[in-house]
């Protein structure tokens, strides 16, 4: 058995702990002070007539409140992988909640009309961002001093030569997480063709080796992939693990792209989910209302625009106005998309082939280049948006005989249809628009569209269709 690691071995992996660290403790004490007193200035003083006897009862009941309900939205969950966005979402969830706390308790106990509005709210909109900068500003000196070397947390890995190369290069590449591999094990040594990065230890030996190197050594972390031998299975990996006194982490080695690996219970059954669209339920009916405004509202806004386009082409080129084409949608039904005819008839007409439209493509008229440069052929789709067919923002749907290309050849390509199509998404912005001449072009941009799905909220809608509106002009689309 491995012995339990004493306190005296896992004493200093930094000055600040990922768990109830210093830091953590210090903002538990910070943030409830900060709102209190921020309080206590812009709506206490406001208080008529005042009483220093209620004037303490009532700091001490916010200070109470704010110290038990922030916690509540896991506010104090580690930095380490947390992004701006995540810290938003559960500083707004907290900040709800005791708002909606402190709301009740003061309607309830009849004092509320000693307070004024004006002041209730200046401290609501300030506490909120001052809250937001004290956290940042914890995230940014934590980042700082994890690439100085401060606040590391040590691994030992089990895996392949090659998924320990990778990993170990994944935390190169972000210093700013204080992670470091110490150690790594395996069945097998690396191939002596194999080149290992510079900081990476070399290769400790197999699973006896692992188990005397955790007895004589620390550590904070397990992170173990799934490689097994005749001698060694699943099962056992996992007692063995399970003997230790350290955190045990499973990195598998066949992620794809846009994998969520979110876990959840069928029956008392443990699953991971792999692929599942993030927006469904109320999430789905919130991103429909927001299509619906914005489609709407472009309509609106736009309708001098799409006439004047409209007679331009009938104008300038024999043929429809519209073009229009078989697409997959949400869950590979498919469904008619619109487009501003930009091609000549014959050659537009024709669905039939693989071909994409190229640089200096002979079949594009001279207003369609125009059109295609600045996506203004793609406006029709704010039809589609309306019928329900496509979103505003959502992968981009493909011709059909593309989608059935390259579903051969991306892993996970069709997963994409787990979500509406959209007029613009994440690949686009990132300048993954336009022609796909390699199979490498098109995995980036599929890797980005499962990306969405998995990462998906509202705001993350409205970021990328403001980018969308402020970069319309794109070198890639012709």
């Amino acid at each position: 058995m491995t012995s339990p690691q004493s306190p005296s071995r896992r004493r200093w992996g930094g000055w600040l702990r990922l768990y109830g660290d210093d830091l953590n403790r210090l903002q538990r004490l910070v943030d409830p002070l900060y709102v209190t007193l921020l309080f206590d200035g812009l709506v206490l003083t406001q208080l008529r007539p005042r009483s220093t006897a209620e004037e303490w009862l009532i700091a001490a009941v916010v200070a109470t409140l704010a110290a038990l309900i922030l916690p509540q939205g896991k506010l104090y969950q580690s930095y380490r992988q947390q992004s701006l966005l995540t810290l938003m979402r559960r500083l707004s969830l907290s900040w709800l909640l005791l708002l909606a706390v402190l709301l009740a308790l003061a309607f309830g106990t009849k004092v509320s009309a000693q307070f004024s509005r004006l002041a209730v709210m200046n401290w609501a909109l300030l506490g909120w961002c001052g809250l937001f900068l004290l956290h940042v500003g914890g995230r940014k000196l934590l980042r700082w001093w994890r690439i100085r070397g401060g606040n590391t947390r040590s691994l030992v890995y089990w895996g392949t030569a090659a998924s320990a190369v990778d990993f170990v290069r994944r935390l190169e590449q972000s210093p700013y997480l204080g992670l470091k591999v110490v150690a790594w094990f395996s069945p097998a040594p690396p191939p002596i063709e194999q080149r290992l990065p510079a900081g990476m230890p070399a290769w400790g030996g197999g699973l006896p080796q692992l188990r005397h190197w955790l007895d004589d050594h620390s550590a904070d972390q397990i992170v173990f992939s799934h490689v097994t031998t005749d001698q060694c299975s699943m099962v056992d990996l996992l007692r063995f693990f399970g003997d230790t006194c350290i955190p045990v982490t499973y990195a598998p080695g066949w992620v794809m792209p846009g994998m969520r690996f979110a876990v959840e219970h069928v029956a008392d059954q443990p699953c991971i989910d792999l692929w599942r669209p993030h927006h469904s339920g109320l999430d789905a009916g919130f991103k429909r209302l927001f299509d619906l405004a914005v489609a709407g509202f472009a309509l609106t806004l736009l309708s001098p625009l799409l006439i004047g386009l409209a007679l331009a082409i009938r104008c300038t080129s024999p043929g429809p106005v519209l073009f229009k084409q078989d697409r997959y949608g949400l869950d590979g039904r498919r469904f008619l998309i619109y487009k501003f005819r930009s091609m000549r008839v014959v050659e537009a007409g024709d669905q039939k082939g693989l071909r994409q439209a190229t640089r200096n493509d002979p079949r594009i008229t001279p207003l369609g280049a125009v059109m295609r440069r600045w996506s203004l052929d793609e406006l029709p789709q704010l039809l589609n948006v309306l019928k329900g067919d496509m979103s505003v923002v959502g992968p981009r749907p493909h011709a059909v005989d593309h989608n059935e290309q390259y579903r051969q050849l991306i892993p996970g390509y069709m997963q994409r249809h787990l979500a509406k199509p959209g007029m613009t998404g994440l690949a686009q912005i990132r300048g993954f628009r336009g022609e796909t001449a390699t199979l490498e072009a098109m995995a980036n941009r599929i890797a980005a569209d499962l990306e969405y799905q998995r990462d998906w909220s509202l705001s993350t809608d409205l970021r990328i269709l403001i980018q969308t509106v402020l970069h319309l002009k794109s070198s890639n689309a012709y």
